[in-house]
This record gives C-alpha cells, structure tokens and sequence, in this order.
C-alpha cells in the first residue's frame, strides 16, 4: 500500500525530473526536494557548461511535463532512492492512481520510455507487488506508444527548434529585432526576484536570455556560483520565492526595451513581463519587495510615474525593505501655476514671473546639471544649453511644477527645483535629449527628485545613443567674442559698417539701466555698449547700493521685462566718448524701445539728440501721450502751468535776441587824429596815428635802428615774408621792412612796415 504525500511542482527540471515545494511556515520559504520519476527515463537536456547537446525530444518531453506539473498541487510517493539519496518516485495530478498517473502519460505519448533497470527488475523475487503492476503498466504504454508511432517513437520525427543558451556576437542584432514586441516565453529560472532567466519561444529556435525587469530592482541573492560568496540581502529569498510562486515556468510574454549601460554583449536585457494575473514589477514595489530602479525606469512604456506613486505609498507603511526607513518619502509634486519666463540665468536656471504673485521667482530645472562652464571642454555646450532655452521660452508662458526644495549647502545658496514646461515640451528633456544636460543620480530612498525623471533618464539614454552633445566626446570651447566698445577709437572703426546696414539683428544680453543695454551681433560675434538715442532716462540703483534716480528702478525693470534677451533689430546712429553706441531698439517692426519708455513715463526726450534722429517725430509724440494720461514722471503734470512757463521763457529769449540784434545793429564811432604817411591808391592809405608820443617812440626807434645797424651775415639769403631792416633809398636812412618778394638777379621787392610805402632793393 502506497504513502502518498502531497507538494506543489514547483518546476520541471526535465522530462523525468521535476522539484517539489512543501507547505510554507511563516515568511520563509518552504522546503523543497528534488523527485524523478520512478522507472522511466526521458531524453536529457544538455549542459552549455559542460559543452553537452540536448538530446532529440529532450525539451518537448520537458515541456510535455511543465505544461501540466509547474506550478499545481500534486500528490506523489516515493518508491525508492539511490545511494546518493535521490529519491524516485510516482506523481499523480488527480486521485486516480492509474490515470492520473504521469509517468504513465509520459510513456503513452512517447515523450520518455521504461528504463533497463525496471526491465530487469521483474525477474527479481524481491519486487514489490506494486512497483511490478507499476512497470507492467508502463511496458503496456510504451508498447502502445511504439505501435503508433508517438513522439519519440515516430517514424519522421517532427523537427525540433534548437535551445539556444548564449547569444555571443549576435546580441545587438537580436535586440534591434525584437525591441518593444511581445514574444513568446518560459520563465526558467528566478535569480532574484527582479533578475531572471527566459526562455524566448521564436519560430527559429528557443533562445535563453536573461530579463531584469524594467524599472524595479529587488534585495540581490546569489547562491552557489563558483569563485563568489553566497549573497542574500534582506527581504531577498521572501521576494525571490514570491516570483517563483507566481511566475516561475509559467507561459508569459516578455517586451524587451534595452540593455543595462546599453550593453548587449552578455546576452542580458531590461525589459517587462506581460502576464494575464497582472505586473510582477508593480506587484513587487506595492509590496515593499523592491525599489524603483532609475537607470531601467527609462525602459517603461509610459513612464513610472505609476510605480514611483506606489514607492511612496510603501515607503509611508515601513514594512519589509523600508523598515526602519527615515528619508524623505517623495511627496507628489506641488500645485503648478503660470508664469512667463523673464530671464535665462544659466543652462539649468529659469527666472520667470508669477503674475498671481506679481513677483520675479528663480528656479533650477529639477534634476539636471548644466554642462561644467569651468571645464574648458564643456563650457561650449554650457553656452548652448543657454542660448537653447533662451530661444525656445524667453518671453514665453510657461507652467512651472515645483518639485522639491535644495537647501543651502557647500557654498551653494538654497534653490527651488522645478519641472517647467513651454506648450508640451519640459526645458529639462529638451536639454538632455540634445546633450545639453546630464540627469542627476540619486539614492534610492531620496524622493527628492523631478516629477518627470524617468522621461529625463529616457533622453539621456537617446542622447547617448545618438551622442549627441557632452555624449559626443568631442570638446567644445566657450565662445569668445570682439568688444567693440572697448573704447571710442575701436567703436569708431566699427559705426561707418553698421550704419550703412540699416537695422542690425541682435541679442539683448544684459540691461544696466532703463536707456543702457549690453548687446550681442551673432553674425559677426561681437558684443557691445549700447545707448538708446533721444531720451533721457532716470539713473537706476546700483548693485553697491548707490540710489537712483525716482523712477531709475521702473525704467530698469521695463527694458528688463521687455528687451532682455530677447531679438533685436538697431539702428546705429553715432559714437559716444566712451565707446558707446548710440541709437534705436526696435523690440519688433514697429515697436521702438525708447518710444515705450516715454509713453510709459519712465523717461524724457532730450531735445538736442532728440532732433538729430530720425524717429524724433514719435519720440515727441511718445512723451505728449504720457503726458496727457499723467504716466510716471508726468504724474504731476499741468498742462497749464507749462503752457505758461514755456511762453514766458520764449518771451525771454526773443527780449534777448532782440536786445542781441540791436547791439550788433548800432555802430560803432571813434575819432581820431592821423597823419598819411603813403597813398596806395585812391581807396587805399596807410596812417599814423597822430599823437606826440607815438610820433617820438617812431623817431627814437629809426634814430637806434640806423645807430646799430650790424652787417648781414655771410651767405644771408633773405626769403619771402621775412622781417628786416632795410636802407630806404630816399634820405639814407634805415626802416623796419618786410620782404613780400624775391626777385631774380639778388633784388629783393620790400615793404616799409611803418610808413606802408614799398621799393625793390
């Protein structure tokens, strides 16, 4: 009389082979023993370690017995075991012992046959009764098998798709073949609960691979490998028997996504398991049996979201991996609101405007890094990751989600971290996915993170495939652009060029004040100082403290708010002393910056430059508006009262220009009494002035000129409007002269300079 005892399969080893799982007893797992079937032997299943084939029909009599044993409740008794201690034995799926009997239902349909030793077995008088009703059952099913030519026994052997155990060289091919479709599989062996081995069922063969499961990693076990240390974290053999329980040797279909650090060479793939109970991954992170895993979350279709809500609802319960736990849980992220993006302050920092809060707020994308601006290689790309957020959202309205909160630590200040988005696009993802940015790691139990950080690992790993950006492995040095208003010399050398392009598309950079803009030409990469033309702007405070003017501060945050990096269009209208460029910004076709300040009361015209421009028209026209609605500095103003300043000021300037004109208009008499000392002509004559001591200064001055009189040097060789002395022909006598023209033959025509008569000499 048979013992029978009851288990549940928990995987078929082989076609004769299979391992039964006792009851469990509290969170361990149940013990497990390793059964063969008594007096049958199926085809053998080779050894890819040991270099050894597997046997024709040795997996279909496999999966013959997998199909119907994995997983159930069976009954069993065992019937002998070898020295070794294996057990052999009969396995019954139901309570006919004859019928239910699977060896039986091997034979029959020739997927194993009765072994030598049971054939012998018969002719010994020590038999058990029912071992020997047992073998001549199963000689009668293996004889009926032989008859009709089943399995094994077949006279064509239907062919067998090979079992495939290695990938090698063909990994990357097998991956681009089949990412993201559903196949086929047999889950084989459970590593850990989130690390498996599959098989792959395709038309061509059964390839075994080994399955981490996308997004989710769980405590490691890692027993009997050769040269490494048994490993079972906590919580491990609880989850690893859990998948087991579930999935081991069932039918599934498995998608496959990737490859962990995008290595396909050791035949091991991130992907997910496709099963009618439901998702394993889900199943495992709900349970507290494993953690999201970043680096695969990228692989999810559809994102994690789903399972990083779950983290954090197990996390909250601190069972299993999160006994004990104490970091931050992950809260869902903050209420987004509205904002428009006012600032570009670097290639992973915003700074937008809260209309509901009418306030400026700094945020850094959440869960990025710039590229290294200190790093020589990187700052290039910094560069770029600036000028991409600045073309794509400057202006812009955006929705701003803030994430978490960084605090202040190692010389950086406190910072809001904040997942921003322009229509559909998250500045974040854009930045990455153009390799622009790198995403941030982080320990697994900090929630702190970007709500949309799996899509920021996803462009990540895009970028690095297509290596794009800081993936390239090219450098790229910042960008290194000409002053041109150094100082006024080199400003100068610049105007002319400008001038003649008529309105030139630049970059606004940097506003110092209301009226003063640092601007950037890309075409021809230089940068300048830049003043608006025609207007006089009140003075803005100054980062040391210094005040401004009322109205200073105004001025600075419309320009800020209006032309700050954004795209310009100048016009370049002269040079100040300093190198600064003087001019017009047009914000668009028609709109003029100066023009905006003035009808916004944030400034005045300055008549002197005001009428050199050429928009001087609308720049008086902007200050009349602003005046007549009483906007900023106008606030004040009456009409009246400067109607009647302005006519009496004109009516002071036309009493001095008439008194002007009447002082130039009246002449001017003296007399005086003069002697004629030469009569050029009858218009022309020369006079002396008749006063008795200017008569006596004249006659001392002739009377020592002809006393001292020295001898001409040798060689002298007077020349045209030279002063000498010279010997007047009349009376003998010595005179002040002048030569007015060198005549040939060493005649000299001069001119007497004190009594205007003239003689050649």
């Amino acid at each position: 009389m048979v013992q029978l005892q009851g288990g549940t399969v928990k995987l078929a080893l082989s076609g004769d082979s299979i391992v039964l799982r006792g009851a469990q007893r509290g969170n361990s797992p149940p013990p497990e023993r390793t059964l063969g079937l008594a007096f049958v032997q199926a085809p053998h299943l080779g050894n890819a370690k040991k270099n050894v084939a597997d046997e024709p029909y040795s997996l279909e009599s496999r999966e013959y017995l997998r199909r119907r044993l994995a997983g159930k409740p069976v009954k069993f008794v065992v019937r002998y075991k070898t020295p070794s201690g294996r057990e052999y034995g009969s396995v019954y799926i139901g309570p006919n012992l004859v019928e239910d009997d699977m060896s039986l239902k091997l034979v029959y349909e020739g997927r194993a046959k009765v072994t030598d030793q049971a054939r012998s077995k018969l002719n010994r008088n020590d038999i058990d009764a029912d071992d020997a009703d047992l073998i001549y059952r199963l000689l009668d099913a293996e004889h009926m098998a032989r008859e009709g030519k089943r399995g094994m026994w077949s006279a064509k052997p239907e062919s067998s798709r090979p079992r495939l155990t290695t990938l090698d060289d063909d990994a990357t091919k097998f991956l681009a073949k089949h990412k993201g479709r559903e196949l086929r599989a047999t889950i084989e062996q459970v590593r850990d609960a989130s690390t498996l081995r599959v098989m792959v069922h395709l038309p061509e063969a059964h390839q075994m691979i080994t399955l981490l499961l996308a997004g989710v990693k769980a405590p490691m076990v890692r027993t009997n490998v050769p040269g490494q240390a048994d490993v079972a974290e906590p919580f491990g053999e609880e989850a690893k028997f859990n998948v087991e329980v579930r999935l081991l040797q069932q039918d599934v279909k498995v998608r496959l996504e990737g490859t962990p650090q995008g290595n396909a060479a050791s035949g091991t793939f991130v992907g997910s398991i496709v099963h009618s109970a439901g998702n394993i991954a889900e199943w495992l992170v709900s349970n507290s049996f494993a953690k999201v895993a970043d680096q695969s979350a990228m692989y999810l279709e559809g994102g994690a979201a789903h399972l990083r809500q779950l983290e954090r609802a197990a996390k909250a319960k601190r069972m299993r991996i999160w006994t004990g736990f104490s970091g931050s849980v992950g809260q869902a992220p903050s209420k987004t609101f509205e904002a428009t993006v006012v600032r570009i302050i670097s290639g992973d920092t915003v700074l937008v405007h809260d209309a509901a809060r009418n306030a400026d707020r700094e945020f850094q994308l959440a869960s990025i890094r710039q590229p290294r601006t200190s790093d020589p290689e990187q700052a290039g790309y910094a560069e770029k990751a600036r000028e991409s957020l600045r073309r794509l959202c400057i202006g812009k309205p955006v929705s701003v989600t803030i994430d978490y909160h960084k605090p202040a630590q190692d010389n950086f200040r406190a910072r809001d971290c904040a997942t921003v988005k322009f229509k559909d696009t998250d500045l974040g993802v854009h930045l990455v996915k153009n390799g622009l940015a790198g995403v941030l790691r982080y320990r697994a139990d900090d929630g702190d993170r970007s709500s949309n950080y799996d899509e920021l690992l996803a462009a990540e790993a895009q970028a690095q495939e297509g290596k794009l950006g800081i993936h390239s492995g090219k450098p790229k040095a910042a960008t290194k652009a000409t002053d041109a208003s150094e100082n006024a010399t080199r400003a100068r050398s610049f105007i002319s060029h400008w001038q003649r392009s008529g309105r030139v598309a630049c970059v606004v950079e940097h506003v110092s004040a209301g009226a003063r803009l640092r601007l950037y030409i890309p075409k021809e990469n230089v940068k300048l100082t830049f003043v608006l033309g025609g207007i006089r702007c009140p003075r803005a405070p100054r980062k040391d403290g210094t005040d401004g003017e009322p109205l200073g501060a105004e001025a600075l945050a419309y320009t800020t708010r209006n032309a700050m990096q954004r795209n310009v269009e100048v016009e370049f209208e002269g040079v100040d002393k300093s190198g600064g460029f003087i001019g017009a910004v047009w914000l668009g076709k028609d709109s003029n910056l100066a023009a905006g300040l003035l009808e916004q009361g944030l400034a005045s015209v300055h008549g002197y430059s005001a009428d050199q421009s050429h928009h001087a028209n609308s720049l008086y026209a902007a200050e009349r508006d602003a005046k007549a609605e009483k906007r900023g500095m106008w606030a004040d103003y009456n009409a009246d009262e400067e109607a009647r300043k302005a006519d009496e000021l004109a009516k002071r300037e036309q009493e001095r220009v008439a008194s002007t004109q009447t002082q130039q208009l009246k002449p001017r008499i003296e007399f005086l009494d003069v002697m004629v000392s030469e009569l050029a002509s009858p218009t022309s004559l020369f006079v002396q002035i008749a006063k008795p001591a200017k008569v006596a200064e004249l006659e001392d001055l002739m009377a020592n000129l002809s006393v001292s009189q020295a001898p001409a040097p040798a060689g002298f060789a007077p020349k045209a409007g030279q002063l000498v002395s010279a010997c007047y022909t009349v009376g003998d006598e010595w005179h002040r002269a002048k030569i007015m023209k060198v005549l040939p033959g060493n005649e000299f025509h001069v001119s007497y300079i004190d009594f205007g008569n003239s003689e050649t000499l």
